[in-house]
C-alpha cells in the first residue's frame, strides 16, 4: 500500500487527492496546508486521512506532491530539506527551471511537474476529481511511480525537460492571460465602459476567463518565466501591429490573416 503526502490542499493538490481516492482507493493520502480552515474541510470532506499544518505528515509517505503555489515553494522546500531520501518528490507548479533549482539548493531530488489543466476558481471548495481528465502532464523524467499514479488521475504524462516546458507554456498558456488581463483592463478604464459592460457577452466571456484566475498565482508564474513571457509577448505585440497596419490602410488582406489563425486553430483542434 502506497500513501502519498499532498503538500498544499487548494485546487490542485485536492483535485488530485480526490481523484486518487477515486481511481486507487487503497492508496493512503495525508495532506498539509498552512489554512486552518482548509485542513479542517479536507478530513471533514475525507479528501485526506490524515492532515497537519506542517509538512511532517511527508514523512510517511514514499510518494511527496507539492502543490503549494510557487511564492511558498522555497518554503517548502527548506522544511523538507533532509527528509526526502528514498522518496519520490514532485510538485505541480506552472513553471519548471526557477522551481528545480530551489529544489537543488535544498538538496532534494525533484521530478518537475505541471499538469496542464485548471479553473479560474481557487482553493479547496474549487477541488474536481474529473479535473485532470485527459489532460497533458509534464514530468522532467519518467518516474514509473509518478507516470503510475498521474494516469490514475486521468491524465497523460509527457516527458519534457524544465527550459523547453517553461518556453513552450508561455506560450500556449501564460501569455494567454496576460492577454487576457490586457484585454479586460483596457476596456474597463474606458469612460462608457458602464454602458459596453451591460453589451457584454459570449466573446467578452471567452476572452476574460482568464483573467478571473488567482492573481497571486500568476504573479509566481510572472516572476519565474519572466525571459519567456517577454519573447512571447513581443512576438504577440508584432502581430497585433501588423493587424492594425492593415486596418489603417484599409487592406483587403487582413482577411489572410483571419484565414490563417483560423487554419491554425482548426488544426490544434482536431490532432
Amino acid at each position: 500500500m502506497t500513501t502519498v503526502a499532498v503538500i498544499g490542499l487548494g485546487l490542485m493538490g485536492s483535485s488530485f487527492a480526490l481523484a486518487l481516492k477515486e481511481a486507487r482507493p487503497e492508496i493512503v493520502i495525508v495532506g498539509s496546508d498552512t489554512d486552518s480552515m482548509t485542513l479542517r474541510k479536507a478530513l471533514d470532506r475525507g479528501i485526506v486521512a490524515s492532515a497537519s499544518a506542517d509538512t511532517s505528515v511527508a514523512e510517511m509517505a514514499e510518494v511527496i506532491v507539492i502543490g503549494a503555489p510557487i511564492r511558498a515553494m522555497r518554503a517548502v522546500f527548506t522544511q523538507l530539506a533532509g527528509r526526502t531520501e528514498g522518496k519520490v518528490v514532485t510538485d505541480m507548479a506552472s513553471t519548471k527551471a526557477g522551481v528545480m533549482e530551489w529544489a537543488a539548493v535544498a538538496g532534494i531530488d525533484l521530478v518537475g511537474g505541471h499538469p496542464m489543466c485548471g479553473k479560474e476558481t481557487s482553493g479547496i471548495d474549487a477541488a474536481d476529481a474529473s479535473l485532470f481528465k485527459d489532460a497533458p502532464w509534464v514530468l522532467t523524467r519518467g518516474e514509473p511511480a509518478l507516470v503510475d499514479l498521474v494516469e490514475a488521475a486521468g491524465a497523460h504524462a509527457m516527458v519534457m525537460d524544465a527550459e523547453t516546458h517553461d518556453r513552450l507554456v508561455a506560450g500556449v498558456s501564460h501569455a494567454a492571460f496576460l492577454l487576457s488581463v490586457g484585454y479586460v483592463l483596457a476596456l474597463s478604464r474606458r469612460s462608457d465602459w458602464p454602458e459596453a459592460s451591460r453589451l457584454a457577452a459570449g466573446g467578452f466571456r471567452d476572452m476574460s476567463r482568464l483573467a478571473a484566475g488567482d492573481p497571486e498565482l500568476y504573479a509566481g508564474v510572472a516572476r519565474t518565466n519572466r525571459l519567456n513571457l517577454m519573447e512571447q509577448l513581443d512576438a504577440i505585440t508584432a502581430e497585433l501591429a501588423r493587424m492594425r497596419r492593415h486596418l489603417e490602410a484599409d487592406d483587403a488582406r487582413l482577411v489572410e490573416l483571419f484565414e490563417e489563425a483560423q487554419a491554425v486553430r482548426e488544426r490544434w483542434g482536431h490532432q
